[in-house]
Order: structure tokens, then C-alpha cells, then sequence
């Protein structure tokens, strides 16, 4: 009664890109009953199975098995050309479908993996092998976390076809699937206890937005070295004060995301993995310390702009940790993660807020992001009394009681942006709206310059405007996008990184020991991340002087 195979090349892709990341993949369920001999195909591979009186027949999760017997058990040298004929890609970390006769020399195939000889034999003839250990790491750690994934499964005894119809249909076809979080919480709280939804409306008060349940528990995982079996299916292995420590890290993390980076809201993070790491890496390194804020801010900014931070796999989070634990002190480490930058580099990076100038605004999109957060670190005042407003984040409505039925991914776009020509919020067309904020008020003859230009606007454009002169507006608004999108994108990135010990970790130094500190110069010509320019608020713009300050001293 089930359905025949379906799956194609891309499902069993995700599938195994699921299995190692450590997501959740779903039960078996089987059905323990006769079976005479027969000879069973999973793709390419045959099993001649003899007769067996207590044999376990798939009920759900024929695809899933009929992947994994496809792609890890197949006999032939070079997997090609059907649909498990899956390898990894060492170099970029992905998996791809081998269509070609001959594999590039940083691919691996699945069917080296089973075990871990198979897979030593392999690299031992492997051309990479001597040449790069950190790809003969990476092939190890895909080897064993394929290998030492569970899948949980559940085996029904006795039970007649018509029973196991029922079951079958109840499985796929009934209830609302449940979050990670919600598994975690089931398991780990008390009864009647959330432990997460209470941690999560608690750090509400950041003015950052009600965090995704699943982020937190990604949080969660890196700061205490867990994969997603432990923390889902043992977290009576985790140390009792696990969830107010993460808690006490994110907290540590979002106020540098928030003041020294620029960027007021968790959904406006143009990727997860800063969240994450900095959650760790501050759980490690408690002690406040602006200098290493605006190192973690610069860091932020080159990899939301290069594109470096979409990859957010556990594997890529736990090298990121182990990188940077070889330092003592914080803003070594952060130093190291952080790369030199030309003028041609960036303007070759992929997220650049340019790209949005001639489409539609999207959250779907990195660059769709940088772009709001331009708007926004032009500081928006009021148009009637140049006073600054705050942004209206009302962005999370029924988080807390009903996560599981919450998209949590999607911002109401019109909540951010007002659109000043047309419906379709093209990024020449917008400004950031304000609470109670009119298109109206802009058109106002009274309106100041100076008010304007906190929207990225001149009289000019306005003229346009009341003109309906939509391509003059456009071409106009470019030009006035343009100038300050380049001078927000050099504020963030800078052209060189400071790293300068803090007199901080001077002062500590000499006070463990006389000698005279060893100093690395690197002339920084570029103002901090969230500081140059225009400052996000009044609380930053405190912040930014007693930084200047300190780089004085």
C-alpha cells in the first residue's frame, strides 16, 4: 500500500545534507512478520534475503531507506549516473550527483563511508591526501557523522495489513509536526515547564525581537558542544544551568550584534551564524570589552556582505570555535577570523545593498537585508518635528503562544518599508516607515532638507515626485542611494583591521609579568562598524565617543 519510489536526486541530496548537519529526519516504522526469499532492489544495489520468519517490513520510510541502501552500500568504484549516485563536495560542503564520467579530485563518494577502513583505504590513495589535512578532516568528520547517526524506529508486532493501513495513514497524515524546540522542551522541562518559550520571552526585553525557539536551541547546542541527537533525544545529559547560560551568552552577543554592528532586530540578521558563534564564543569570553564588540561587528559585516556566512551547518560553527580557542584572548581571536580587504574584493561581493536598487525589496535575500539596515543607519527622523523615532518592530504577534504555527522566517515588509512610487517596493522607490508615517507628509512643501536627507531624499526628488515624473525620481534616487550605500558598506568593512592589543589586555599582561608587551601595528583608516557615519542611536552614539576615546588613549 505504499506509494512507489519518488524520490529523485535532489531529495536524497537534503536527506543527507539533514544527516549531517544532525537535523531530525523522521522515525521508521516497521513491521516485524514473515517474508520468503527474495531478491530486493534499492537502485542499483541487489540483496538476495533468504527466508526469515521474524522479518521487518517497511511501513513508513521506504524512500528514506531505500536512500540510504542506495548511496552507502553500492558496490561500484565510481557512483554515476542515477539518482544515489551521491558524492560530497570536501572543498565547498555540499553534496552533489556524479553525472560525469570522472569526479573532480575534491569529491568524495558516499559508498566510502559505511565504515571507517573503507574510508581510510580511500584517502590513502586519495591525491588530497597529503596535500590537505584539513579536507582529510573534513571527509573523517562526514565519515563518522554518517555513520554514528540514529534513526529512531518503531517495530509493530502481529498486526494485520488492515491495522497497518490505519497506522500508515495516521502517520502521514495526521497532526501538525512538532519544532525541535518543542521535542527538547517535552523532554527536558518539568511538567508544565517551557524552559525555552520562558528564556526566550525573557531576552524579549533587548528590544531584539522574540527569538525563534529553534534558534535558541541552536544556541544552545554550540555553547555546550551537543549535536541535535543530544540535545532532542538526552538532554538529561546537559548540565543543569545549560539554559540560563545560553541565555546569559545571547544576551552578551545581541548587544554587540545590536549596538556595535547596527542591527536592531533578529530578523534583519542577514544570516544566523553570527548569533550562534558570538553566543559561544561570549560564553567563553565574558569580560565587556568594546574593542573586541567592534571586532565581532566587522566580522559580522564581511560575511553578511561576502555571502561567507550562509553556510550555518554545525560543522561550520564547531571550526569556527575551534579556531578561535586556540586564542587567550578575545580579540586575538576575533583578529583571526577576519580578512584583508581590497576596493576591487568589495565590489565583487554578492550581498552588496546595490543589487537592490532596481528590484523588489526581499527578506528572502542577504542583500534584500543590508539594504533595510542602510535605511535605517540613515538615522529617520520625524518630518513634523525633527525629532528621532523608533522603528516600529511589532514584528513577532503570537510567538510565544503558538510557536509552532509561526513562520518566524517572514517579516511584514510593509511594516519596514513605505513605498513612494508604485506597489512594488523597488529599492529606489522606498523609505524606511516610520510609525503613523504618510507618503503624504513627504510631498509637504514644509518638509526640511534636512529631514529628508534622513530618508535618502532631496528637494530634488521630491520635485519629482509631486511631478509624477517616476524615471527622473528614480534616476535622481539613485544617485543619492549610491553615495550613501558606498559609505555604509566602507564604514562596516573598512579598508584595514586594528589589531592592537586593547590597553586592556595590556594592562593585564604587564600585571602578570614585567616584561614589556609585544605590539602588532596595522594603521586602521576606517571608523568601527555601527560608529561612522550615522550613528543608530543615542545610546550608540554614547558608546561611539568613549570609543573614540579610547583609540585616543
Amino acid at each position: 500500500f505504499q506509494r512507489p519510489l519518488r524520490w529523485k536526486s535532489k531529495e536524497v541530496i537534503e536527506y543527507f545534507d539533514s544527516i549531517r548537519r544532525g537535523f531530525p529526519v523522521g522515525d521508521l516504522l516497521l513491521s516485524r512478520d514473515h517474508a520468503p526469499k527474495e531478491l530486493l532492489h534499492f537502485g542499483p544495489r541487489e540483496i538476495d534475503a533468504p527466508e526469515q520468519h521474524s522479518a521487518l517490513w517497511v511501513i513508513d520510510g521506504q524512500q528514506r531507506i531505500t536512500a540510504l541502501v542506495a548511496s552507502l552500500l553500492r558496490t561500484d568504484t565510481i557512483p554515476k549516473g542515477d539518482y544515489w549516485a551521491i558524492w560530497y563536495d570536501l572543498e565547498n560542503e555540499v553534496f552533489s550527483r556524479l553525472s560525469r564520467k570522472v569526479a573532480p579530485l575534491d569529491w568524495i563518494p558516499l559508498n566510502v563511508l559505511c565504515n571507517s577502513v573503507s574510508l581510510l583505504k580511500w584517502i590513502r590513495i586519495w591525491p588530497h591526501g597529503n596535500e590537505n589535512p584539513e579536507l582529510v578532516d573534513r571527509a573523517l568528520e562526514l565519515g563518522k557523522a554518517i555513520r554514528e547517526y540514529e534513526v529512531p524506529a518503531y517495530i509493530v508486532d502481529s498486526a494485520d495489513e488492515g491495522l497497518l493501513r490505519l497506522i500508515f495513514t495516521r502517520v502521514n497524515t495526521a497532526g501538525v509536526a512538532m519544532r525541535e524546540s518543542e521535542i527538547f522542551e517535552a523532554r527536558y522541562g518539568k511538567e508544565g515547564d517551557k524552559p525555552i518559550r520562558t528564556a526566550v520571552a525573557r531576552l524579549s526585553d533587548l528590544g531584539f525581537g522574540v527569538l525563534d525557539g529553534d534558534l535558541f536551541l541552536r544556541c544552545l547546542r554550540s555553547i555546550c558542544g551537543i549535536s541535535v541527537t543530544v540535545s532532542v533525544e538526552s538532554p538529561e545529559v546537559l548540565a543543569g544551568d545549560s539554559i540560563g547560560r545560553t541565555e546569559k551568552a545571547i544576551r552578551r552577543a545581541v548587544f554587540a550584534i545590536r549596538n556595535s554592528a547596527g542591527i536592531p532586530h533578529w530578523k534583519l540578521l542577514p544570516y544566523r551564524l553570527p548569533l550562534i558563534f558570538l553566543s559561544a564564543f561570549y560564553d567563553r569570553f565574558v569580560q565587556e570589552d568594546s574593542r573586541v564588540d567592534r571586532l565581532a561587528a566587522k566580522w559580522i559585516w564581511q560575511g553578511a556582505l561576502s555571502g561567507d556566512h550562509q553556510d550555518v551547518t554545525d560543522a561550520r560553527i564547531n571550526r569556527l570555535l575551534k579556531q578561535t580557542m586556540e586564542f587567550e584572548k578575545p580579540d586575538e581571536a576575533l583578529a583571526s577570523l577576519l580578512k584583508p580587504i581590497t576596493t576591487d574584493q568589495l565590489t565583487e561581493y554578492p550581498n552588496l545593498p546595490a543589487n537592490e536598487f532596481e528590484r523588489s525589496i526581499s527578506m528572502n535575500r542577504a542583500s534584500g537585508k543590508i539594504f533595510i539596515l542602510g535605511l535605517i543607519a540613515a538615522n529617520p527622523i520625524s518630518l513634523s518635528s525633527d525629532v528621532q523615532l523608533e522603528l516600529d518592530f511589532d514584528l513577532d504577534k503570537e510567538l510565544l503562544e503558538e510557536p509552532a504555527t509561526q513562520s518566524n522566517e517572514e517579516i511584514d515588509i510593509d511594516k519596514l518599508l513605505l513605498a513612494l512610487v508604485g506597489k512594488e517596493k523597488r529599492g529606489t522607490d522606498v523609505v524606511v516607515h516610520l510609525e503613523n508615517f504618510r507618503r503624504e507628509e513627504i510631498l509637504n512643501p514644509s518638509v526640511s532638507g534636512e529631514s529628508l536627507s534622513s530618508y535618502l531624499l532631496d528637494l530634488t526628488a521630491i520635485e519629482f515626485l509631486r511631478a509624477d515624473d517616476v524615471e527622473r525620481f528614480r534616476t535622481h534616487r539613485r544617485s543619492l542611494l549610491t553615495s550613501h550605500f558606498d559609505q555604509f558598506v566602507r564604514d562596516r568593512m573598512g579598508d584595514s583591521v586594528d589589531l592592537r592589543p586593547s590597553i586592556q589586555s595590556i594592562s593585564t599582561s604587564a600585571a602578570a609579568t614585567p616584561a614589556t608587551p609585544r605590539v602588532t601595528t596595522v594603521t586602521s583608516t576606517a571608523s568601527p562598524p555601527g560608529f561612522s557615519g550615522s550613528p543608530f542611536s543615542r545610546k550608540s552614539a554614547g558608546l561611539a565617543r568613549q570609543c573614540r576615546f579610547r583609540r585616543m588613549l
